[in-house]
């Protein structure tokens, strides 16, 4: 009777363990290899920056109080939700919207976000409506030193939004308290995006 070789009864019994090929590569270290050699990120453009001139804000005060100011932009001056990138925005606090900031020695004005909408203040031109200081979207704040407007009617428009600038104007009337003084306050503003990471002056020479 023939002796049986180890192949041949591997064969009988349905196979034998399949050694080990030490030549092929692994899963992860395949997946190691491809990350190794993937091509990097494409780099941003360099982009222009912004001017010299940031804009500014030209407000005049009539009536129980007299005044007239212009404040330059800045980044005191406003500050944009959409004028940064959108991860830099899932970090910011509050609703997408945009702050106007017109503060000087003889009075200090303010737009600011009215909450509660997450299209309050969309990334374009919008009029807001005052009525005895409530708009649909935005709020607005003055002040003459302790003295402050109350219960402003009237309209601030936003004119233009883009990533260069934010324009507008301000057409408002209400009292000043303490006192009772009417005032009324009219003007514009045209404040430039101050170098937010998503301002677009365009691409920089290479």
């Amino acid at each position: 009777m023939h002796k049986l070789t180890m192949t041949t009864m591997c064969v009988l019994l349905a196979g034998c363990p399949e050694k080990e090929d030490y030549t092929k590569q692994k899963p992860e270290e395949v997946a190691a290899t491809t990350r190794d050699n993937a091509p990097p990120p494409p780099q941003r453009p360099k982009k222009n920056p912004p001017p010299a001139d940031l804009g500014s804000c030209n407000l005049s005060v009539t009536g129980g109080i007299t005044a007239e100011q212009t404040t330059p932009g800045g980044k005191e001056a406003t500050n944009v939700a959409y004028w940064f990138l959108p991860e830099e925005r899932k970090n910011m606090m509050g609703v997408d919207g945009y702050v106007v900031n017109c503060k000087g020695d003889k009075f200090r004005f303010s737009l600011l976000p009215g909450g509660g909408k997450l299209d309050g203040m969309p990334f374009g031109p919008k009029k807001f409506t005052f009525v005895k200081g409530k708009s649909d979207g935005a709020n607005v704040m003055m002040a003459f030193g302790q003295a402050t407007l109350a219960d402003p009617n009237g309209t601030v428009e936003i004119t233009a939004l883009d990533n260069r600038h934010i324009a507008g104007t301000i057409d408002l009337a209400g009292k000043v308290v303490p006192g009772n003084k009417p005032i009324k306050v009219t003007g514009k503003f045209d404040l430039v995006c101050p170098g937010f990471s998503a301002c677009d002056f365009g691409d920089a020479p290479q």
